[in-house]
């Protein structure tokens, strides 16, 4: 969480101020539930961790017919040495993809529409060629196979 200054601690120039304020503080029970929920998750995820293949790489390697560790490969590679300009491209070019194998889901494979966008989606971060891609793909998998 960040680091947020009690309210004893920030400038206050009214009582409306000071209202208005702290309306801004978290409900703590809220926070404590949400932070359980978010341990757990974690927690689970360093259990499952590379010992499975997410879903969405099954499903997308026969969406694209191409192994998907290999499709990472390639799309680090090319966003690594790509320009601006090329990056520019390539993310759009990686929106309409994500676009597209989400619809496919919805069709040939029967998924509720939020459970095919989230699993489409999953994948933006690998496809993208970026390194966090992998611990990103696992957590949506983790969550959506919960």
């Amino acid at each position: 969480m960040g680091c947020r200054k009690p309210p004893q601690e920030r400038a206050v120039n009214s009582e409306y101020e000071w209202r208005f304020h702290k309306q801004d503080i978290p409900n703590l029970s809220k926070l404590c539930c949400m932070q359980s929920k978010v341990e757990e998750i974690t927690s689970e995820l360093k259990t499952v961790g590379s010992q499975k293949t997410p879903k969405s790489f099954t499903l997308y390697e026969e969406y694209s017919q191409c192994n998907m560790h290999e499709t990472i490969r390639i799309r680090k590679n090319d966003y690594e040495r790509a320009t601006r300009e090329e990056r520019n491209q390539l993310e759009k070019q990686v929106e309409a993809e994500v676009a597209t194998f989400s619809k496919w889901l919805e069709e040939t494979k029967d998924l509720k529409p939020f459970e095919a966008h989230y699993y489409a989606i999953s994948l933006k971060s690998l496809l993208l060629g970026l390194p966090t891609g992998m611990q990103i793909a696992q957590l949506f998998s983790t969550v959506l196979d919960s």
